[in-house]
């Protein structure tokens, strides 16, 4: 028994980078608003978005564990540079964008706890990121131990929440049907599918299952990591959207941001609520911080072929850049609301994800490419039920910018 626990934990790595990058302040403030307006009433989203991440990591980690390059040198020497230089730039500029959310989060987080503004909290924690990003040599090691570290925080501080608001069984198995409830924001649909279902998220684990040195003789587990991973992301988003449900939707508070609920907890559940949301927060943000700019930072210069491992230095200085970019727009939104903000980041940046989603579906399913680890076909019909979901989003959300900047 012992070792198959102690195989597991051996097994656990990339997939919590993962949940912990994806998991940032726009999926706790999108789902914490949304809970508190609808209830449990969308419960089916959050799971529904976690079995579509699932499913293009579960791919992402066959393509790194099978093929030896890494995915954007694969596809500029099968189709040219210019498609993995389009797609690194569009995932340099989708993280730039959660960076600045990142950064809101990190400051409303600790604004919360013991004052000072968002921009000041900013700039301090982006210091002390740019800091962990240089001073490691192997930042993959750092990265996963800090990750699976601030992953146990999140689900100690969310959990802990949640069984103290003893919500009601059989309100939570009714939100697991779908339904589309009147009054229902799309823009805040589109927020929580672009925050619990990150393409960008899912193509990383190819990479950090090739960084951790994963072949084809390890498919299993990188497999089950990507389970074990995504796993713990949907659960915690759950626990998120049932806690304001509960707490919030049945007396009829509705709240605009995760700090928002933070305080509104306080008064119904007592101070320590509010103390283990802002720590849950926290470590959404600062995940989310680290890791968002990672991502970028390796894959963009993939995309330039100029790098692709994430501790190769050029990676490291792009990580920087994405780091600083978020903490001015923090810094230069000071004043603004902070939840709408970070709705419109990731509301935006569906666009751009398209293209890559298609690009990782079909060279999963290329048996020149994969070989026998080409997908089964129930995989494959999550993965174009993905695709569809994405498209039709980002159709719908590109149609609104034209409206509104136009019409």
């Amino acid at each position: 028994m012992l070792q198959k626990i102690a195989k597991l934990f051996r097994s656990i790595g990339p997939g919590m980078i993962i949940a912990a990058l994806v998991l940032g302040p726009g999926s706790v403030s999108s789902i914490s608003a949304n809970g508190s307006t609808l209830g449990n009433r969308m419960l089916w989203l959050i799971m529904l978005c976690g079995a579509f991440m699932m499913t293009y990591t579960i791919l992402s980690a066959k393509f790194g564990a099978v093929v030896e390059k890494s995915f954007l040198s694969h596809l500029a020497a099968s189709y040219g540079r210019w498609l993995s230089v389009i797609i690194g730039i569009c995932c340099f500029l989708v993280c730039a964008g959660f960076q600045g959310g990142n950064n809101i989060g990190v400051g409303m987080s600790m604004n919360a706890i013991f004052g000072g503004s968002i921009g000041m909290w900013a700039v301090a924690f982006t210091a002390l990121a740019v800091f962990f990003l240089f001073y490691f040599q192997s930042l993959y090691r750092a990265l996963e131990r800090l990750m699976m570290l601030l992953i146990v925080t999140m689900i100690v501080a969310f959990v802990g929440n949640l069984i103290v608001a003893k919500p009601d069984p059989v309100s939570i198995a009714s939100g697991l049907i779908p339904s589309w409830p009147a009054g229902t924001s799309l823009i805040g649909v589109v927020a929580i599918v672009s925050t619990s279902f990150s393409v960008f998220g899912a193509l990383f684990q190819a990479y950090l299952v090739q960084e951790k040195d994963w072949g084809d003789d390890l498919l299993g587990e990188s497999i089950r990591d990507s389970i074990v991973g995504i796993a713990a992301l949907t659960l915690i988003s759950a626990v998120i959207l049932v806690t304001a449900a509960t707490v919030l939707a049945t007396r009829g508070i509705a709240v605009k941001n995760a700090a928002d609920m933070a305080v509104q907890l306080e008064p119904l559940l007592g101070r320590s609520a509010k103390w283990l949301f802002c720590m849950g927060l926290w470590g959404a943000s600062f995940s989310s911080f680290i890791g968002n700019a990672v991502l970028g930072g390796t894959i963009l210069a993939d995309g330039l072929g100029i790098g692709g491992k994430v501790s190769d230095m050029i990676s490291k200085l792009i990580a920087a850049l994405i780091m600083i970019i978020g903490a001015t727009i923090a810094v230069l939104t000071q004043g603004q609301t902070p939840v709408e903000i970070i709705i419109l980041l990731q509301a935006v940046i569906i666009i751009a994800v398209p293209l890559t989603a298609f690009m990782l579906f079909w060279e999963s399913n290329r048996r020149s490419v994969m070989g026998n680890s080409v997908p089964r076909w129930w995989v494959n019909l999550l993965a174009v039920g993905g695709l569809v979901t994405i498209c039709l989003l980002a159709f719908n959300t590109l149609k609104g910018l034209i409206v509104r900047f136009i019409g």
